[in-house]
């Protein structure tokens, strides 16, 4: 999450430690020397924990490196590791230097090692392997030992490929098109890593060294800098074209709707771009390029010109064309909040009624904002709390009777836009207290916000609502102001990051700068917020969250503030636990999960290998009862499909599953509840 006041000031300070050439755009400037030296001293100045670069640190950052080449230990030897091992305690010391040769070594080495693999690939594949004959494969290898020798390492290849093609086998890929499969994975492996120039060898470093402070710390670099822009504003200046790399070219995955690409019309998916023109130069070949370095040809500044040369597949063959696309802003509408008004019949208090519900759910996938329209246009600009408070207005003017607000999944953002947001339910309230370094400072963050729903409210979460999410689900909580429902916490990340650029061509850091807690003072690092009414969920059962992740900071709490709660759910939750208890019981959908999580405690979770014939038979087994599902299931008549066909087509903002389904129950089961008390009084 940004904290942005702190970026201009911060930003400054970086400018003065670096040589004053830096700021020029040139090809020629390298992550070395006193670049990395300035990087890592600012790095470490600026985190939370304060920590200092010593030889325990030197060995993390050690582990964290080697890990992130090799995580399932398939490509070094163990005499790889013992060799680099001797310099694990020196690592601190060589990047206070600026040194970086150590991890350009063992990046050779490790391609090196791929290149061996592939060698063993090729050959192993050219095999006939023999599925009735049972063998073990570990699931996770990233505890075992390194192989001790190239020997051991083909035997680890050879079974690695043999349940790889069964994989895919069992899921009705022929063997020959499976073997091509793997070929095109591991050969696409070594054609990334092949082009890994020295700045990106020094970014894994950093980033290594980053991941031993916290695990939300990172460097950026240029590049994804940028990405990481895109992302929290929803918007990027381009042709509106998703990319992806295959096989030495860059293949048009989606249009994206709306964009230049798609007004334009003649780009389609599939297409493989071979080269890329800016304005009227000439084309420059881009097949075996970077996907990340074609992706910066073909963006640029709206309103100016690229030209695009592809070869399109047909039935006669390929055809080469070119053309020019006029550069666009592109809003990317998937991350945007949606929203709709659903009628939801409630018969749980009353069997011999229903009452009919207008329930309002918004989907918000994360909280997203243009810093740099905000500067420019403080009244005007694309913000996830902006949104939000358009969708509120609609939802009062259309007189619902309770909103959900459907945070799953959603990773966080800004932290403005948490605290903008909490205001729309709470007013100008208390909403977040951050703790800087080291306890120094502690500033309670309040909403400017005016109140703009005060109705019964649901939000939905799960083991991926992390951040920011967890920022405005606890302040709800704590306020008694909207029933939590969902998986039993949240992700618990509790820390907040802020990004400090550095000059120009030298991307970023993203460092963890404070902690932040609840009013109540509770932090959610690692615990996360708990929900009012669980729902079954295999990620209950998962091993997922802030807890599971290496260098997370540790839980604490702090003293709350003063604030005042707006409602009193505590006393209406374990009846609508009840309620909803019932209907669980009920669902086949939910009885499923239910099956699902207790196979997955029972025979996935404790299993440290899989067999071949084991394999097999559950796959027959799956089969089996896929079968009789569907002999059993009885056909729809002509009326009830024609309808369904209607509803998809028309409801394509937001998906109703069964979660969002007994949400709607719960809330319309909470109304009830409230018109029982008001008439009871």
């Amino acid at each position: 999450m940004k904290f942005n006041k702190f970026i201009p000031f911060i930003v400054s300070v970086l400018l003065l430690l670096f040589p004053p050439f830096l700021t020029a755009k040139e090809e020629t400037q390298k992550l070395s020397g006193s670049i990395v030296k300035s990087i890592v001293e600012q790095f470490a100045n600026m985190h939370y924990s304060q920590k200092t670069l010593n030889d325990e640190m030197s060995k993390n950052i050690f582990s964290h490196y080697i890990n992130r080449l090799d995580p399932a230990h398939y490509y070094f030897l163990a005499s790889d590791i013992n060799e680099f091992r001797v310099y694990e305690t020196r690592i601190d010391d060589m990047l206070l230097n600026g040194d970086v040769i150590l991890a350009l070594d063992i990046f050779e080495r490790f391609k090196a090692r791929l290149s061996e693999r592939l060698a063993m690939m090729e050959e192993f594949l050219s095999e006939d392997f023999n599925f009735n004959l049972d063998e073990k494969w570990t699931l996770d290898r990233s505890k075992l030992p390194y192989p001790e020798s190239s020997e051991a390492a083909r035997q680890i290849w050879r079974t690695k490929i043999k349940f790889d093609l069964l994989t895919l086998k069992l899921a009705d890929t022929s063997i020959e098109e499976g073997k091509e499969r793997l070929m095109k994975r591991v050969r696409g492996l070594w054609k990334d890593y092949s082009q890994y120039e020295k700045d990106d060898i020094v970014a894994l470093l950093l980033n290594s060294m980053a991941a031993a402070f916290d695990p939300h710390s990172s460097y950026l670099a240029a590049q994804e800098l940028k990405n990481f822009d895109i992302s929290i504003k929803l918007s990027l200046e381009g042709i509106g074209a998703v990319l992806r790399w295959e096989d030495g070219y860059t293949v048009v995955n989606s249009i994206v709707p709306g964009g230049a690409a798609s007004r334009h019309g003649k780009l389609k998916s599939e297409d493989r771009i071979i080269a890329v023109a800016q304005g009227e130069q000439d084309f420059e070949s881009v097949i075996d390029m970077r996907l990340n370095d074609v992706v910066q040809l073909i963006r640029g500044k709206r309103g100016t010109k690229v030209g695009l040369q592809i070869l399109r597949k047909t039935n006669k063959g390929f055809d080469t064309l070119k053309f020019f696309i006029v550069r666009d802003k592109i809003v990317l509408k998937d991350g945007e909040a949606r929203a709709k008004i659903f009628d939801h019949h409630n018969i749980q208090l009353n069997k011999n009624e229903k009452d009919l519900y207008r329930i309002g759910v918004i989907k918000l996938p994360s909280f997203y904002i243009d810093f740099n329209d905000r500067r420019k246009n403080p009244k005007n600009y694309k913000s996830s709390s902006r949104d939000v408070k358009e969708h509120l207005k609609r939802f009062v003017k259309n007189n619902v009777d309770g909103v959900i607000l459907d945070l799953r999944s959603n990773g966080g953002g800004g932290l403005d836009e948490a605290i903008n947001m909490a205001g729309l339910f709470i007013g100008n309230n208390p909403v977040v207290i951050v703790r800087q370094s080291g306890g120094k400072r502690i500033t309670v963050h309040r909403s400017r916000e005016r109140q703009v729903y005060d109705g019964p409210l649901v939000i939905m979460l799960n083991r991926y609502s992390a951040s920011a999410s967890e920022i405005l689900a606890g302040a709800m909580h704590d306020y008694q102001r909207a029933i939590l429902v969902g998986d039993n916490t949240t992700f618990g990340k509790g820390t907040v990051q802020n990004i400090f650029q550095l000059p120009e061509g030298y991307g970023a850091l993203k460092v963890t700068i404070a902690q932040f807690y609840r009013v109540s003072g509770w932090s959610t690092q690692h615990r996360g917020v708990e929900s009012s009414i669980v729902l079954p969920s295999l990620n209950n059962v998962r091993e997922i969250g802030e807890s599971t992740l290496d260098n997370a900071l540790p839980w604490r709490a702090i003293d709350s503030v003063t604030y005042s709660v707006k409602g009193n759910l505590n006393k209406d939750i374990s009846e609508l636990k009840k309620f909803s208890k019932r209907r669980l019981g009920s669902s086949e959908y939910f009885k499923k999960i239910v099956q699902d999580t207790q196979e997955y405690i029972t025979n996935v979770k404790p299993l440290g290998y899989t067999s071949i014939l084991q394999m097999q038979q559950e796959d027959l087994k799956r089969k089996a009862q896929r079968k009789l599902e569907v002999e059993s299931a009885t056909v729809k008549d002509e009326k009830e499909i024609n309808s369904e066909t209607t509803q998809n087509e028309t409801d394509n903002v937001i998906n109703q599953d069964d979660y969002i389904n007994e949400s709607m129950a719960i809330l319309s089961d909470y109304i009830n509840l409230q018109k029982l008390s008001i008439k009871n009084e």
